[in-house]
Order: C-alpha cells, then structure tokens, then sequence
C-alpha cells in the first residue's frame, strides 16, 4: 500500500465540526483574577487562604508565606458591591428584626462555605433595608429565603456586563 506523505497536520477538514472546543472565557468580574497563584497564600485583611484555585477558610501548616487581599476585601475597601438586596413593604417594616436575622444565618451559612460570599452593609432607611454583598450569588440566596419563609415578591434584575445583580424583595399585608 503506497501512501502519500503530503498529508497537512491538524484535523481533517470533515472533524472541524465536531468536539467540544474550548471557548475564551469572558472574564465580567473585574475583582475576578485571570490567572492562578502558583503557591498557596493568605489574605492580610481577612485571613482567607488561597490554596489551589480556591478561597478557604483552611489554615495551612506551615503558615502560607505568600499574602495577597483576596476579592471580597478589595470590593470592600473599594466600596464595590457585586450585589444588593432591598427589603420593603408593610410586612418587612412589621418584622424587621425577624427579617436582619434571617438575612444574618444566610450570609453566615455562605460565608463558612464560600469566603468570598459576604455582606458589605446593611443600610436602613424609611420603610427598608438595603443590603450590599460581595458577590451575586448571596443576594439571590437570601431573596429566596426571604421568599420562602414569607411569600413575597421578587423583582431580579441581572447586570451582566457589571457583573452586578440586584433584586427587590417585597410584601404588603
């Protein structure tokens, strides 16, 4: 059998089609690194270890020589919510307290999972309360608790292009 050898490298022609090839990902969060550490680091702010890819809550031993400010300090100190939540209506100005605690266990049930998953303020004004956090994926979680303990509606507005989201959680009785 006599085969040519002017074959081109690279995929047939016919297999360009097929596969799943690996998009460039958009990067919208601009608190998000594109890049990974090479060594494992702590947060001088909050005490946040990055350690392979991730943010934890792990204390290493030995201690991480490396220190960096991990995502959420910098939104912090920059004063650069990724999220909000407002509350309002008749029936949050009736349980206001009932409703700053259970806004407190959600952040807390996320921030021991995910330490960039926090609470920045929590203003009170007439009538509401408006709470900023460090990621958009807390306000969603706390919308929805307040949705499923109380009824309520939700408005949820998804700023892609900020990364930003913004959800409005109401009742009246």
């Amino acid at each position: 059998m006599n085969r040519s050898t002017t074959r081109s490298r690279g995929p047939s022609p016919r297999r360009l089609g097929f596969g799943n090839p690996r998009p460039s990902e958009e990067i919208h969060d601009p608190y998000r690194t594109s890049r990974k550490a090479k060594m494992p680091a702590r947060c001088k702010e909050c005490g946040a270890t990055y350690l392979k890819g991730h943010w934890t809550w792990e204390r290493l031993v030995p201690q991480a020589a490396a220190t960096l400010t991990c995502p959420a300090c910098r939104r912090v100190r920059d004063r650069y919510p990724a999220g909000e939540v407002t509350l309002r209506g008749t029936f949050y100005v009736a349980h206001a307290d009932e409703a700053l605690k259970l806004v407190r266990n959600i952040e807390k049930a996320e921030k021991d999972q995910h330490p960039l998953n926090r609470v920045m303020d929590m203003r009170r004004a007439e009538g509401k309360l408006t709470v900023t956090t460090t990621d958009i994926h807390l306000p969603r979680r706390i919308a929805h608790a307040l949705e499923s303990a109380w009824g309520g509606k939700l408005d949820t507005h998804y700023d892609e292009a900020g990364h930003f989201v913004r959800i409005s959680w109401e009742r009246n009785d």
